[in-house]
């Protein structure tokens, strides 16, 4: 099998997302195939025994959760054109910094060869300083103004989708999105940039990019009986947090309710960041919820917002509060781990309602695939003596 392409896509965040719309921007391109979701190296091995031998391009997300599995990847993909998208604490506890994270991603921009392309965020400067490790010719996206790719403006305020204006030299474009909230602008100048290269017209990568629908639970929106649901309850890193926030603040709504789960990948004090965030979300919205084990750790700050801040340590309590609790007309935005499947919230107004109220399940794939979200009570009475007993 001969490709034309082979592009790696690497970062902290948006891998899935930026795979999904770089796919879409060279939609005009014949044989395109695109493996995203499962971004370990034994994943990208399962993806690429699917990849049809008509193939010319292979659009792949590659995680680099450690060094070793960077690495793996890496020599197994072997990219001519590699993409970092951004540098977060995403599995900070495998690292020693976010510069040693950075050290892993670069992995990519480093096996690549001279006649490749390195595709890099000129707003994140652990992101741009990889240019001084890679032989490949590189190639800049972002907001500053010597970026190849630069972002002109942009506006995003729910219910309006993320728009941008975009310019490479002396073409300039706008860009109409499905998505919701500035920060996903970051995916789509990556894309628009891998486009660039492989010679597609921005218009007609932009036009590809239009058609792309958010992930399933990473800010998808859903309406249901006179509420409208944005649900990234994916993960739930610290630093993304205020992101999230932004999102609601700028939102217009008759009333906005933001419900935040467990929060990861931070170091310090537990109390303090999950105070930080308490405060900036009831900046931002009119009611704030908090759940799961860690969900205490704001009570200092009830006495505070007595009717607006409120804690729930299981499932079914929460659960209970909601139904009273959310009217139509209101916006909810839920922000979690995906350990704490608050996917239910919505997939309880989507459809009938949910018998699974377990607080922990253990299991690690997203609660719309699993067979026992609608199961009969029976079964849910022998789930939870299964639960006690273990």
């Amino acid at each position: 099998m001969h490709l034309d392409a082979v592009i790696a896509i690497t970062g902290s965040c948006g891998k899935s997302t930026t795979a999904k719309l770089t796919a879409a921007a060279l939609e005009r391109r014949q044989g395109v195939f695109l493996g995203y979701g499962k971004n370990t190296p034994s994943g990208i091995r399962g993806a690429m025994f699917k990849m049809s031998s008509s193939a010319r391009i292979w659009v792949q997300e590659v995680s680099g959760h450690e060094h070793d599995a960077m690495k793996e990847a890496l020599d197994f993909v072997r990219p001519t054109i590699g993409v970092v998208t951004t540098i977060g604490m995403d599995h900070i506890s495998n690292f020693e910094s976010t510069e040693d994270i950075a050290v892993s991603k670069g992995q990519l921009v480093e096996i690549l060869p001279p006649d490749g392309h390195a595709i890099l965020n000129a707003d994140d400067p652990l992101v741009s300083a990889m240019a001084g490790r890679t032989r490949a010719e590189v190639i800049t996206f972002g907001s500053k103004a010597d970026a190849d790719i630069r972002l002109v403006s942009s506006s995003s305020a729910f219910p309006e989708r993320l728009e941008l204006r975009v310019c490479a030299g002396n073409e300039v474009v706008d860009i109409a999105t499905q998505f919701v909230g500035e920060r996903w602008t970051t995916s789509i100048l990556a894309a628009l940039a891998t486009a660039h290269v492989l010679n597609v017209p921005l218009k007609q990568a932009a036009a590809g990019i239009k058609k792309v629908e958010p992930l399933r639970f990473k800010d998808e929106v859903y309406i249901h009986n006179g509420m409208t649901f944005i649900a990234d309850t994916f993960k739930a890193p610290l630093w993304t947090m205020q992101s999230s926030v932004d999102i609601v603040k700028t939102a217009s709504a008759a009333r906005k309710v933001m419900i935040i789960g467990t929060i990861s990948d931070y170091r310090g004090s537990a109390r303090a960041k999950y105070a930080r965030t308490a405060k900036a979300a009831l900046d931002a919205a009119q009611l704030v919820i908090f759940f799961g084990h860690h969900s205490q750790r704001v009570r200092r700050l009830k006495a505070d917002y007595p009717d607006r801040l409120f804690m729930f340590e299981t499932y079914e309590e929460l659960a209970a509060f909601l139904g009273d609790a959310l009217k139509k007309g209101d916006l909810i935005y839920i922000k979690a781990s995906g350990a704490d499947h608050l996917e239910r919230i919505v997939l309880a107004s989507e459809k009938k309602p949910i018998a699974c109220h377990l607080t922990n399940c253990g299991r690690s794939y997203t609660c719309n695939h699993c067979k026992y979200l609608y199961g009969n009570r029976r079964w849910y009475r022998r789930l939870l003596t299964r639960k006690a007993q273990a």
